[in-house]
């Protein structure tokens, strides 16, 4: 299966390449990462099983702020993701116990970075419309876009070094950079079509002239 969509970012990615295992008579167990057909519109979907009992499965995605609204019967799960491969690497993929354990601990930072959005964002947002600390590191930065293609079009990469530290999502109309990396980029230079070419985009993103 070729992932695509950011509801269980950061575990997995659009484009990665996911290999599901069936169920079987094997137990559904919390902290599985499952596949399943939307019961709204057919789409396979991955998410993480949240709670299994007699009324059936309750599932979430690990980047979603609330719990699935439908509840599955085991045979409508398809199975289970037990690896991913990404840029030629296999990666396994955790489930169970410690599955559980690492979307809590998901989850636990995904609620301090709320806060620290809440508390600080403006702040944040003010200093990065300065350009003080992109004028400053610029000349030690360099940052470039890569461009992938996907199944839903061309997904860019914002990149330092080997550090993916932004993506432009297929089909979306901004740029989410991760923290504290806004600061040093002036997104309004940032390629917004999907017609680049790597020397261009280097140019603009470094501030140089093509």
């Amino acid at each position: 299966m070729d992932y695509a969509g950011n509801s269980m970012a950061p575990i997995l990615k659009t484009g990665d390449v996911l290999k599901i295992v069936a169920h079987q008579d094997r137990e559904i167990r919390v902290g599985d990462l499952a596949a399943f057909r939307s019961p709204r519109c057919g789409t396979l979907i991955v998410h993480r099983v949240v709670s299994a009992d007699h009324q059936g499965v309750r599932t979430k995605g690990d980047n979603n702020l609330a719990i699935d609204d439908w509840v599955l019967q085991p045979n409508e799960i398809v199975g289970r993701v037990v690896s991913l491969e990404r840029n030629k690497k296999r990666i396994r993929i955790l489930g169970g116990f410690r599955g559980q354990m690492h979307a809590f601990a998901l989850g636990a930072a995904k609620r301090i970075d709320l806060a620290f959005s809440s508390t600080f964002g403006p702040a944040y947002r003010w200093l990065g419309k300065t350009g003080i600390f992109r004028n400053l590191f610029s000349r030690w930065m360099s940052i470039r876009v890569s461009c992938f293609n996907r199944r839903g079009g061309m997904e860019l990469q914002l990149r330092l070094g080997q550090r993916v530290i932004g993506r432009r999502l297929p089909g979306q109309d901004r740029w989410h950079i991760r923290r504290p990396f806004r600061l040093f980029v002036d997104e309004s230079a940032l390629p917004k079509g999907e017609d680049v070419e790597g020397k261009q985009v280097w140019h603009r993103v470094k501030g140089e002239k093509g």
